[in-house]
């Protein structure tokens, strides 16, 4: 799950040059600073053998963060910026909302 994640962090900072909104600057840093938080808890999760779940309740949380960040931050009016910083953080959110929150740890 982590990995998906990891992937998901880096295309949210890939996003605005492939997207072509990088001239919007809160678009363009909203979606690099969330793609990066996430990306960095997801692949410290992989790479260490700490058993907690808070690196899955950060991600989570940056990806609710970027689900109202076009509202927040007043790029809305960029349909594209919006939609995909939307649709990616609500994709992070799902995917890691279940794993810090709901599931139980393994033993």
């Amino acid at each position: 799950m982590y990995w998906v994640t990891g992937i998901l962090g880096l295309i949210l900072v890939l996003t605005p040059f492939a997207m072509g909104f990088s001239n919007n600057l809160a678009a363009l840093w909203t979606s690099i600073i969330l793609g990066l938080v996430v990306a960095a808890v997801s692949f410290y999760k992989a790479f260490s053998k700490d058993p907690s779940r808070w690196e899955y309740r950060v991600a989570a949380v940056m990806g609710l963060i970027a689900i109202f960040a076009p509202f927040l931050f007043n790029f809305s009016t960029v349909t594209v910026a919006m939609l995909t910083v939307m649709v990616l953080g609500a994709l992070i959110a799902l995917l890691t909302g279940y794993q810090g929150f709901f599931a139980r740890p393994r033993t």
